[in-house]
């Protein structure tokens, strides 16, 4: 999948307001949603994609992880508890939310 041309950004939306309007931005055609786990709304991003019966496969979904789980052993299950909240067992763009240099980070081996 390509980036949509157009998304729709979550910073400061809470509660019934992200899903409104997440849901309004979707049932007008928008496919990409930009979040972040300190946004605190991954959750109720996830229930308007879900009430949206969008394919998961038609929708570009980002989300940033904050600087408190860049550290090694905590990375991986902040982004597992990511995708929990959104509903999805995959994001198309994670990113950091900020960098960070005195907070050094590395994906662990597999």
């Amino acid at each position: 999948m390509t980036i949509p041309l157009f998304g729709v950004g979550t910073f400061r939306l809470k509660d019934q307001v992200v899903i409104d309007s997440v849901s309004t931005a979707l049932a007008l055609g928008y496919r990409a949603i930009d979040t972040a786990q300190i946004y605190g709304n991954e959750a109720e991003i996830g229930t308007a994609i879900a009430a949206s019966g969008i394919p998961r496969q038609q929708l570009f979904l980002t989300t940033k992880i904050w600087t408190e789980n860049y550290r090694h052993d905590k990375l991986i299950a902040s982004l597992e508890e990511s995708l929990r909240k959104l509903g999805t067992d995959y994001v198309d763009l994670t990113l950091i939310h900020w960098p960070a240099p005195e907070m050094a980070w590395h994906l662990p081996s597999t």
